[in-house]
């Protein structure tokens, strides 16, 4: 479908802040911008608290969006919520985006979407849900997110699971059940031995990678017990955890330390910048996601992006990106021999063709992404 030139503003996270949403947004709207549409940011000037913040630092040194127009939205101070929303109506937008991805924010969000829908009422908000709650969501967070998709005109969604949800929400919501494009803004692979130098690693056996932040449902007690698993069968592998705990890391270390080979085991808890990613992934011959919940995963996008297989477990909308996909391999939550046994799988598989790779990929390209949202 053909569509027009459009002003789209966008209320959210965006760099020097770290993690995937800031990083989601900037190569959306940087997608959005190569459509032809002009884009306009509106940053966070508090993201969380300092004594909230599980992490050790909310930004990333080096980092700069190219989109910002300014940094606004205090999580914590409504006056800033009313002033964004004064300065997006003022742009005059033909569509704002609103992201979601934790309940925290949702006051903040829900209140700048009702006022911009009051102030300039003929722009199209959008909420775009990264999930439909924040993971293991308690009923006052769930009741925060519901005055969220009270405040919207439609929604965009990362994956069918997502949208499911959101209908038992609201059932005459408008919702557009998008993707999660793969991330092309990290540096490319080098060579599997030259990585494995780099990260003080052995190069001969076959290497499991664990990444992205640590946090409960993301499952990594089922892939430290699949690892057990193994090295009691007698199997040559090793794992690699790397990213930064938002959770008591000592429970993990127990499973290694108690572990038939805690020596094959080599943690880096810390958050990985975006100029040391591509070293993990080189040193990788498989990525594990053995999560207990999920929406989508953005470490899947940097996997396929990197042609990396992945073993990945049946929940939420992941999926939805390995049903069929030539390096997919799916697996039970929570089910140590099912997990042990999809490893086994994929570490044995043949390599798949590039070509079949890239074929797969194409359907998860940002351009897509970009006109199958603009254009519903």
């Amino acid at each position: 479908m053909v569509f027009c030139r459009m002003k789209i503003a966008i209320v959210s996270v965006f760099p020097p802040y770290r993690g995937g949403i800031a990083q989601f947004n900037e190569a959306m709207t940087k997608a959005f911008t190569a459509e032809g549409h002009e884009c306009i940011g509106f940053n966070f000037s508090r993201q969380y608290p300092s004594l909230l913040f599980p992490g050790t630092n909310q930004n990333e040194d080096g980092l700069q969006s190219q989109f910002v127009h300014t940094k606004v939205v205090d999580s914590i101070n409504p006056m800033t919520w009313y002033r964004c929303a004064r300065l997006v109506a003022k742009e005059q937008p033909d569509v704002v985006i609103i992201p979601f991805w934790t309940t925290f924010l949702a006051p903040a969000l829900a209140t700048v979407a009702r006022q911009v829908k009051t102030l300039h009422p003929s722009a199209r908000v959008v909420g775009l849900f990264h999930n439909a709650n924040s993971h293991h969501a308690k009923p006052w967070e769930k009741a925060l997110t519901q005055r969220l998709v009270r405040s919207i005109d439609e929604a965009w969604t990362l994956s069918e699971d997502v949208s499911k949800q959101l209908e038992q929400r609201r059932k005459e919501l408008h919702i557009t059940t998008a993707f999660h494009p793969l991330y092309e803004h990290f540096a490319p692979l080098i060579s599997r031995d030259a990585a494995r130098e780099q990260l003080r690693m052995p190069v001969s056996p076959k290497l499991v990678l664990f990444f992205g932040l640590i946090r409960p449902y993301k499952g990594l007690e089922w892939l430290l017990n699949a690892a057990t698993e193994l090295h009691k069968n007698g199997e040559d592998v090793c794992f690699c955890i790397a990213g930064e705990p938002y959770t008591d890391w000592e429970p993990y270390q127990r499973i290694i330390d108690a572990s038939a080979a805690p020596e094959r085991f080599y943690t880096y808890l810390k958050f990985i910048p975006k100029e040391d990613v591509h070293m993990f992934f080189s040193a990788a011959d498989i990525v594990c996601l053995p999560y207990t919940s999920a929406s989508q995963s953005g470490v899947t996008a940097i996997a396929m992006h990197y042609h990396k297989p992945v073993v990945a477990t049946d929940v939420g909308g992941l999926k939805e990106y390995f049903d069929r996909n030539p390096i997919g391999h799916i697996c039970a939550p929570r089910d140590v021999h099912a997990l042990t046994e999809a490893i086994l799988t994929a570490l044995s598989a043949e390599p798949v063709e590039a070509a079949s790779i890239t074929t797969w990929n194409a359907r998860f390209s940002w351009a897509a992404f970009a006109q199958k949202c603009l254009s519903a």
